[in-house]
Formats: structure tokens, C-alpha cells, sequence
């Protein structure tokens, strides 16, 4: 176990190091075996999510990303990632910096209510961006509890601890991560109607009453934007003319890797002039601000959707004086 813990300590050491790099032809797997592990390795992954900024721009293959957890059977390996490796011909192996994230589902409920306890002492305003789409386990370590639950192995202490981690997920995804996909039957087996409780109705009722993201939010995220992405610094004036003039065929490959930065940098260039004499750089962080979760509006739909399906007259109710408050937003059913 002690040179298990060794190894571990290393390749953590060196994770850093290993995510700097955009294509390995070596697959990395990154292993926690014991509780303390998996906190090191967790604070990580997260660290290395903070310094790519990766949740501003998915899916982009040169920044660091992280999946949404998934179960593994297991009860050696509490933790683990799997960088994203793929054969992209017969003898071309290329690996980017996209991990895979599993924990195990064969841990006892203390196990995952230490864990809860862990990451509500990590930021809320920061959490809800950097783990509203990666490195999130409330997903996954809700399921394996419901499993659990349901499963009837369960001493009666597990069973009435791990029914209210439910309700204290539920309530977190709701209250902080103002994520409300769970309630939709079609969607997720409508796990907030099934373990429905006066808290998480509360809660709702909450959401439909102060329908706007914390403006926090809204702060945090124009604070991490960057107009360097459209800086023209740099670009040879030959390369500016062959864009400006639509020459794409006469783009040599430097040209190309100008052509990116240059042709963002024109479309707000425009857009500027459109909105009264902008420059560029203030038409980027003016339309960054727009297009804020669709005016600030949390997803009211969700809830909208929910209580038409259930016919719950309360959050009809609610949801009626919502849309004479507030008859820009585009309610469905009500």
C-alpha cells in the first residue's frame, strides 16, 4: 500500500506537467486508492480546469476538460481519470487533453457524505462555472445513493442518512448549482418527483420568486473574459489584406494561423460599428454580457415543464404571477 501511495504521489506531482502537453501518444491514468487520494487528486484536475478556463469555451481541444463523472465497480479504486485517446489512422495514436472521470459506486455511505461535506467548502460562484458542465460528481454520487436506497441492502441507519443526502443534493443542485434537469421525466426518470419533499417544493417555489442568476455570477464570468482572442496584434498587414478582401485561396499556411483571430476580430469590428461606434474589443464584452444565460433568467422552463406534467397547482400558481412580472421571458404552457 505504501509504494502504491508513493506512485501515486508522483504521477499527481506530475499532472501538472502532463496536461501542458495538447497531444500525448501515451495514454495517462490518473488513480486514487484511498479517501485522502481522492481529495489530491480531485483539487487537481479542478486546478488545472481553473488555469484552462475550459467551461468558457467547451469543447475545445487545446484547453484541459474534464467528463462528467461516471460509476466504476470497484472498492480499490475510489477515483479515476482517463485521458481521451484515439487511433486517428493505422499508426497515428493521438491523445488530447480531455479526461474521463469515474468514482466508485461500492463505497459506504460515509464515504460519499465526507465528500459532500468536501465540496460545499469549495466556492459556490466559481463551482457553478467550473463544474456546472465538468469535474460535477453531485450527478453521479446522486445515483449511486438512490441505488443504494432502493436496493434494500441497507441497515436502517445507511438507508435514513443516505435519503437525506438525496434531498441535500437535490436542494444543491437547485439552490447553488440552479440546475433543475432532474425534475423532467423523460429526462432523468424524474428523480426531483420521485424523492419530492416540502424542502425541494419550497425550493422551487424560491426559484419561480427570484428568477435571476446572482449577479456574482454574472461578474465572476465577464471577469475571465479575454479580448486577446481578437487582439490583431502581430498579423502581418499581407495577411489582414488577403482576409479583408475574401483571398482565402492565396492564405499560405502562416496566413492560416492568423485567419482564426483575424476573422473574429472583423466580425466585432462590424458588430461595433452596428451598435453606434463600439471598438472590436468593447462590441466582444458587450456581447459576452448579452448573452448571459439568456438575459440572467435562470431555467425557468424546467419547472414550467415539471408542473404541467404533475398539474402541481402551487407552482402553477407561482409560475402565472412569473409570467405577469416578467412576459418577456418565453414560458410554454402557462
Amino acid at each position: 500500500m505504501r509504494n502504491k501511495k508513493i506512485i501515486l504521489i508522483a504521477v499527481i506531482t506530475l499532472l501538472s506537467c502532463y496536461l501542458q502537453a495538447q497531444h500525448k501518444d501515451v495514454q495517462q491514468i490518473f488513480v486514487a486508492i484511498s479517501e485522502e487520494e481522492v481529495y489530491d487528486l480531485y483539487n487537481q484536475m479542478l486546478d488545472s480546469a481553473r488555469l484552462s478556463n475550459w467551461f468558457l469555451y467547451p469543447g475545445n481541444l487545446e484547453l484541459f476538460g474534464v467528463s462528467r463523472f461516471k460509476e466504476i465497480e470497484s472498492k480499490d479504486t475510489l477515483m479515476k481519470f482517463v485521458q481521451r485517446c484515439d487511433w486517428q489512422s493505422k499508426d497515428k495514436y493521438i491523445c488530447d487533453r480531455f479526461y474521463r472521470s469515474y468514482i466508485s459506486n461500492n463505497m459506504p455511505i460515509d464515504f460519499y457524505e465526507r465528500f459532500l461535506k468536501y465540496l460545499e467548502q469549495l466556492n459556490k460562484i466559481e463551482n457553478y462555472f467550473i463544474k456546472e458542465d465538468i469535474i460535477n460528481p453531485l450527478y453521479v454520487i446522486r445515483t449511486i445513493l438512490i441505488n443504494q436506497y432502493e436496493s434494500g441492502k441497507l441497515n436502517k441507519e445507511d438507508s435514513i442518512k443516505a435519503r437525506g443526502l438525496i434531498e441535500e443534493i437535490i436542494l444543491r443542485l437547485i439552490n447553488d448549482d440552479h440546475n433543475y434537469r432532474g425534475l423532467i421525466p423523460y429526462k432523468e426518470l424524474g428523480i426531483y418527483d420521485k424523492y419530492m419533499t416540502d424542502k425541494i417544493h419550497q425550493a422551487l417555489i424560491n426559484v419561480i420568486e427570484n428568477p435571476f442568476y446572482p449577479t456574482e455570477y454574472l461578474d465572476f464570468y465577464m471577469s475571465k473574459q479575454d479580448t486577446l482572442s481578437i487582439d490583431t496584434v502581430g498579423i502581418p498587414n499581407s495577411t489582414k489584406e488577403k482576409i479583408i478582401k475574401g483571398r482565402l485561396y492565396s492564405l499560405t499556411k502562416e496566413d492560416w494561423i492568423y485567419y482564426p483571430r483575424f476573422s473574429e476580430f472583423l466580425f466585432y469590428k462590424k458588430l461595433g460599428e452596428e451598435w453606434g461606434g463600439l471598438s472590436s474589443g468593447q462590441a466582444y464584452l458587450k456581447r459576452k454580457r448579452d448573452e448571459f444565460r439568456e438575459k440572467g433568467y435562470l431555467p425557468i422552463n424546467y419547472i414550467e415543464e415539471y408542473a404541467y406534467q404533475k398539474q402541481d397547482k402551487l407552482l402553477i400558481k407561482h409560475l402565472k404571477g412569473f409570467k405577469k412580472k416578467h412576459p418577456d421571458y418565453p414560458l410554454k404552457y402557462f
